[in-house]
């Protein structure tokens, strides 16, 4: 319950499931119910009864960090007239991703 309440004071959140043990080893249910309450889009692995909501958490945390880093590099290839062409050609190296992924991410932020 105490993630649901702070689910929207992401610094108190932060602190409380570092914290608090209970997190480390969640039953799935419950992991699952937060996930839906909160909105929070946390992805654990399939087929394990217990959840440990802190690398949820941080797995989460890490692949919006990318995101952005993607984002912010697509708009500054965009601002600097580099070509759409060579825009996912350098995004695909940079993130090492392949040229289809790019060319989709690429056109998801021009």
């Amino acid at each position: 319950m105490l993630y649901i309440k702070y689910s929207k004071d992401k610094q108190t959140l932060n602190k409380i499931v570092e914290e608090d043990i209970k997190f480390q080893s969640m039953e799935r249910q419950a992991a699952e119910v937060i996930n839906i309450v909160t909105g929070s889009k946390l992805e654990y692995p399939e087929g394990k009864e217990a959840v440990n909501m802190c690398l949820a958490i941080q797995q989460t945390r890490e692949e919006s960090e990318l995101v952005g880093q993607i984002k912010g590099a697509v708009l500054v290839c965009k601002n600097l007239g580099v070509s759409f062409t060579d825009t996912i050609k350098q995004i695909a190296e940079m993130f090492h991703l392949s040229e289809s992924e790019s060319n989709e991410t690429v056109k998801q932020y021009w």
